[in-house]
């Protein structure tokens, strides 16, 4: 049995539905291996739950990239002008006595009511904590390839600490980190990069712009890749530039030790509110916890932001194969911010991505 065939079984058999419609394009390549952006158009695979029978649904235009590598028993295409959703209730059935299963956090809206037309609202249920849980459970050969985009990630921001970065704007770091990390083979960047230094620092979210880098500054870069094989790597180093002041050195320095405690942390068994209480109060004993404004981490894989989710009010473990990230931060406005963000494979013992120093003495830059 395929890895794909696999995992719709296992889906399947943990759902009580007749059929499971999906609709996310991630969630569709986790399932038959075939990845399409289909835009505006309407993309699904549809799981027959008592034959497991699987049909890919998409636009006719995508035929050549369902034909190389989707891993499906039916094929269904639909031309521009044509009624997607006739086609789809004509391969499902109709009937208000069938069950569905949807995405209920990705489905929009006007497509629920078309599939209302046929089908009552009690007769269709989401079945997101049961995709979220079988791709929040990854293998060694997943964490291999994981690895492989870290490993690039990792490249690039050497590069860039030996080429420098006083005097350069933000988007001008990101746009050689791009180049950087197209050059080692990302097929993209998974997000930004976020490039941002000074007082921009202190923006968690923030975007590059035209701040140049300047003595005294902090550098946050938050960066990562989608790799060949899809997968996707998220890390976060945050460098001073010349001399640190004392303030700087606290900042830092609670931020990174509680990185390390949130890492201690993070074992199979643990409960995942631990793991963020373990790094906040690090943080809230130096002082500075009202400037941490975010949970410790969340789940990577095929997606940047997956399950499972390390928060404050989550009580669940951590399990043997879960990929999570521990990125505790301090943000300062008018001072600026400090983040550092690794990501852990949850295993026997938990293994660490990233590689790349994070001590106060490695992250000071003089050019």
């Amino acid at each position: 049995m395929s890895i794909f065939k696999e995992r719709v079984s296992k889906l399947v058999k943990s759902v009580n539905v007749d059929t499971v419609i999906l609709t996310d394009p991630i969630n569709i390549f986790y399932f038959t291996g075939c990845f399409i952006d289909p835009h505006e158009r309407l993309l699904a695979l549809i799981i027959d739950a008592e034959s497991e029978e699987t049909t890919m649904m998409y636009p006719a235009l995508d035929q050549e990239i369902v034909n190389d590598t989707a891993t499906v028993v039916n094929h269904l295409a639909h031309r521009d002008g044509e009624d997607p959703f006739r086609l789809l209730f004509e391969q499902i059935g109709q009937g208000q006595d069938k069950s569905i299963g949807i995405e209920g956090g990705h489905l929009i809206y006007d497509r629920y009511m078309k599939l209302r037309e046929e089908y009552s609202a009690d007769s269709i249920r989401t079945v997101d904590n049961e995709v979220n849980a079988l791709r929040g459970i990854k293998n060694e050969e997943d964490k291999e390839h994981l690895q492989e985009a870290v490993d690039i990630t990792e490249k690039a921001l050497f590069d860039l600490k030996e080429e420098g970065v006083i005097g350069k704007t933000e988007k001008e770091i990101a746009d050689y980190l791009v180049g950087k990390l197209k050059s080692y083979g990302a097929m993209d960047v998974s997000f930004g990069p976020l490039v941002l230094t000074g007082e921009n620092s202190a923006l968690p979210h923030g975007s590059s712009g035209d701040t140049e880098v300047q003595h005294g500054d902090y550098l946050l870069i938050d960066f990562g890749i989608i790799s060949e094989s899809r997968y996707v790597s998220d890390m976060t180093r945050t460098f001073i530039i010349g001399e640190p002041t004392d303030e700087q050195k606290d900042v830092y320095n609670a931020v990174y030790e509680a990185n390390l405690a949130g890492i201690e942390a993070a074992v199979h068994g643990t409960a995942m509110n631990i793991v963020d209480k373990q790094a906040r109060d690090v943080i809230n004993d130096s002082g500075y916890g009202e400037f941490f404004t975010h949970r410790i981490g969340h789940g990577l894989g095929y997606g940047l932001h997956e399950q499972p989710s390390l928060d404050s009010e989550n009580k669940e473990e951590l399990k043997m194969g879960h990929v999570v990230t521990v990125e505790p931060g301090i943000y300062q406005p008018g001072f600026g911010g400090v983040r550092i963000e690794d990501a852990l494979y949850i295993g026997e013992e938990t293994h660490n991505f990233n590689k790349f120093p994070k001590e106060i003495d490695e992250i000071i830059l003089n050019k």
